[in-house]
């Protein structure tokens, strides 16, 4: 039985970490291209469509806890290898913990207020799509503040403030994205 559950943590954890970095790869592959035929990437700080923050939504909404470090790992080292090889190591680090930990604290902070959406929480049958989307924004913002701080933003307040709304914007549109996807493919194979 032990083995069972363990290989379930691993494969739940390989799920997540190669969910988040599919996600991240369909962004800067796909999303950011698209998005550049149309806006200027002078204007655009962040994509509109930026779906891992989803995959931090559904993996913390689903595993709880036991999505963070996957979720920090896949940042981490797709920061790494892919997206931002020029940043140092410390700076990569902290901006994957705000990454990993933001949907998770922002659970949390629901939990506290007596708000427990956790597909075995007490408040389970309040938690549908609006409840999720409301949660992802939230910690969109954490998000963003977080980063901006790792990465020493100094940038004036104007410029600070319109790339937390780009980022909210992606954030939110990604996590819309990704539960739609969980919702077609929910009805397509009639999971119990």
């Amino acid at each position: 039985m032990r083995s069972a559950i363990e290989f379930t943590r691993v494969s739940e954890f390989a799920v997540i970490f190669a969910a988040f970095v599919t996600a991240f790869a369909l962004v800067d592959f796909v999303v950011a291209p698209v998005q550049h035929q149309f806006l200027s990437s002078s204007t655009m700080a962040g994509s509109l469509l930026f779906i891992p923050h989803g995959i931090r939504v559904l993996a913390v909404w689903l595993c709880g806890v036991r999505a963070i470090l996957p979720l920090i790992l896949a940042e981490f080292l797709g920061g790494i290898f892919l997206w931002q090889p020029d940043v140092g190591l410390d700076v990569l680090l902290g901006s994957s913990m705000v990454g990993g930990l933001c949907v998770y604290l922002t659970f949390e902070l629901f939990r506290l207020a007596g708000i427990e959406l956790h597909p075995d929480g007490k408040d389970s049958a309040l938690t549908n799509w609006k409840s999720l989307i409301l949660l992802a924004s939230i910690a969109s913002i954490f998000n963003s503040i977080g980063k901006q701080i790792f990465f020493e933003s100094l940038a004036p307040l104007t410029d600070e403030l319109l790339i937390l709304a780009m980022f909210w914007v992606g954030d939110t549109a990604g996590t819309f994205a990704c539960l739609l996807l969980l919702i077609g493919i929910r009805r397509r194979f009639r999971f119990r």
